[in-house]
């Protein structure tokens, strides 16, 4: 996704499922990705985030931590294949 945001959600592969399943509904919002990377013990999972579409994004990932499990959310950097630093607003 060209200019695309990037983040990564610390769950494990049966809840990163259920949340591509929810993403999905949102047309054009996000994509989830099966990349994955291990930082401190949490498998991260990379979501691509359309540009516009960021606080619609965290608004439906605060509303998913109710029902899913989901540690933790760190936007990333697009040309890193790692998650960054956690960032205030989303930690």
């Amino acid at each position: 996704m060209k200019d695309a945001l990037v983040y990564w959600l610390a769950t494990n592969e049966k809840e990163i499922h259920f949340i591509d399943a929810i993403i999905s509904a949102y047309d054009g919002m996000a994509a989830v990705r099966r990349d994955f990377r291990v930082l401190n013990g949490r498998t991260m999972y990379k979501v691509y985030v359309s540009p516009g579409m960021e606080d619609e994004f965290l608004e439906v990932m605060a509303r998913l931590r109710d029902a899913a499990n989901i540690s933790e959310i760190r936007q990333g950097d697009a040309t890193d294949d790692s998650p960054a630093i956690p960032t205030e607003r989303n930690s």
